[in-house]
């Protein structure tokens, strides 16, 4: 009996844990009434304001961003001018393609491959893997992007940094036309 009993204890002490590090599910912020289309919505100037926030939660850097996007049919040439609250400047060049049934493709100079995403109704996920500099060090993480459109002009964008699988930051930007 007392075995079952620590069973039961560990398993009501595990579980929680591990539901606690589960993905937020895109479903639960599906909106009927509001579609996300990333070619258009990023077509012309753009602005962002954004923080980083380290694995435990401690503030890192705040930025501000100009984005400027030219559509062509069913690609998207979107540029990224980061201002960060230290003073660094950052430039980033995207092109995403739209391929079909609501996938995209995406590069860019630092990314690794090609950013895979998947559009539902007003949310979209793109996952891809990339290098960022931190001091004089360049290494490799995996980000797992989150974008919700929450009306006609804001974007929510929440961006989740992994290093060997281990959740290192959180990125979280709004999007605004």
């Amino acid at each position: 009996m007392k075995i079952m009993q620590k069973v039961i204890i560990i398993f009501c002490l595990v579980v929680p844990f591990f539901m606690g590090c589960s993905n937020p599910k895109m479903e639960n912020v599906l909106s009927k009434d509001i579609s996300f289309e990333l070619l258009e919505y990023f077509d012309g100037k753009t602005f962002a304001w954004g923080l980083v926030v380290d694995r435990f939660g401690n503030f890192q850097r705040s930025f501000k961003v100009k984005l400027i996007g030219k559509r062509d049919n069913k690609k998207l040439l979107l540029k990224e001018y980061f201002t960060y609250n230290d003073g660094e400047k950052e430039y980033r060049e995207w092109v995403i393609t739209k391929t079909e049934n609501g996938l995209y493709e995406g590069t860019s100079k630092d990314t690794i491959g090609v950013a895979k995403g998947k559009k539902v109704g007003n949310t979209m996920r793109m996952v891809y893997d990339t290098t960022i500099s931190i001091g004089d060090t360049d290494i490799r993480v995996s980000f797992d992007d989150r974008f919700v459109k929450a009306d006609k002009k804001v974007v929510i964008n929440r961006a989740e940094i992994f290093k060997w699988g281990i959740k290192i930051a959180d990125v979280t930007i709004f999007f605004s036309k």
